[in-house]
């Protein structure tokens, strides 16, 4: 094509046409502009193409995950639910002076029990590696922040750190071993009725896991949120 170019306007200059030489070199000047617009053009497109779909590649992790921590959310509420109930019936037992009935065994064990959420958020992580601007949607790319507050491991540790180093020690003088998925008897049940340092116990593990199951309820929402948000981008 070049060689064609060449020739004509060589043709052009022999023949003395210079005016017409001119145009014809402006409007091969003008071919060639247009060209590079459209290189350029093809290769942003490209490129665009390729970002998003690296962007999808992450949108799809992310979901992946999600589906993973609605199991886990499920199961820590389960567990934490069932905690408050066997506090509450040991707290009924307790203020209300009822006898002591060897069925309360495991009711002392699941009352100190409970599960944190552990999440899935390797989507997340790789999205950060690469900067969250990587995602075009508004919306998605505020809601996914949730993953970067760090208030739900927060609520994990205070309830390791009140456990293990207040709990704990109480409930050692008073059963006969410590443990969360066996019965617990204690040394002496009368004697319970009287310690307001297991009755505190007690409380506390309920306000804990009630504020836990909370918070773990609005992580939900905005999980069931950025899966709808996400499928509907990914539709696009």
């Amino acid at each position: 094509m070049i060689k064609v170019f060449r020739k004509i306007r060589q043709n052009l200059l022999m023949k003395n046409k210079t005016g017409k030489y001119f145009k014809y070199a402006f409007g091969e000047i003008v071919l060639v502009v247009i060209g590079i617009l459209i290189a350029l053009s093809i290769n942003n497109w490209n490129e665009r193409r390729k970002t998003k779909k690296f962007e999808h590649e992450i949108l799809k992790d992310i979901t992946n995950g999600i589906e993973g921590n609605y199991f886990q959310i499920d199961l820590s509420l389960r567990n934490n639910n069932a905690s408050i109930k066997s506090a509450k019936i040991i707290l009924n037992a307790l203020e209300n002076n009822l006898p002591y009935n060897d069925s309360l065994d495991l009711h002392f064990s699941k009352s100190i029990s409970w599960v944190s959420v552990k999440f899935n958020n390797n989507g997340y992580e790789s999205l950060k590696s690469y900067g969250v601007n990587l995602i075009t949607n508004d919306t998605i790319r505020d809601i996914v922040n949730i993953y970067n507050i760090g208030w739900m491991e927060t609520l994990a540790e205070r309830q390791e750190n009140y456990f293990y180093n207040t709990a704990s020690p109480i409930l050692t003088e008073l059963f006969d071993k410590v443990a969360m998925r066996t019965e617990m008897k204690p040394f002496d049940y009368n004697s319970l009725k009287d310690s307001k340092k297991y009755i505190s116990v007690l409380k506390t593990s309920i306000a804990n896991r009630e504020d836990q199951a909370f918070w773990y309820k609005e992580w939900k929402v905005s999980l069931d949120k950025l899966l709808q948000t996400i499928n509907n981008e990914l539709k696009k």
